[in-house]
């Protein structure tokens, strides 16, 4: 699975970008700007995208996740704000930071339409 992680706090991205991958995600593609989201992806769309909200300097992420969700690529947003923050016109999933691997795994396969979670599919 390909996630693209848009982060504009490099030591949060970091840290979450190792959870990401703890938790399954095998191709992580870490942008750190709206800017850095062509590089990070290049010509290849993600299976899912967790996308902070508040990108400094009055900037955010919201029309980047419009622009997914009419690829098809679903989208969680990550806020260290109330999660009312998101407009009226987005439906999506809002996590509260800090981030944790149980939140970061329950609301990516809630966006992807995975039910069981993968410690429980790998006990099998």
């Amino acid at each position: 699975m390909r996630i693209l992680y848009l982060e504009d706090e490099a030591i949060i991205a970091l840290e979450t970008a190792d959870i990401l991958r703890d938790i399954g995600f095998v191709d992580v593609r870490v942008a750190y700007s709206l800017d850095g989201v062509t590089k990070a992806l290049g010509d290849d769309a993600p299976d899912v995208a967790l996308l902070d909200i508040n990108l400094g300097h009055g900037r955010t992420s919201f029309d980047l996740g419009r622009s997914l969700v009419e690829k098809g690529v679903p989208v969680v947003y990550a806020t260290g704000y109330s999660a009312s923050s998101l407009p009226g016109d987005l439906d999506a999933m809002v996590i509260e930071k800090p981030l944790s691997s149980q939140v970061l795994e329950r609301a990516l396969r809630a966006a992807l339409g995975v039910d069981e979670p993968r410690q429980a599919a790998a006990g099998r």
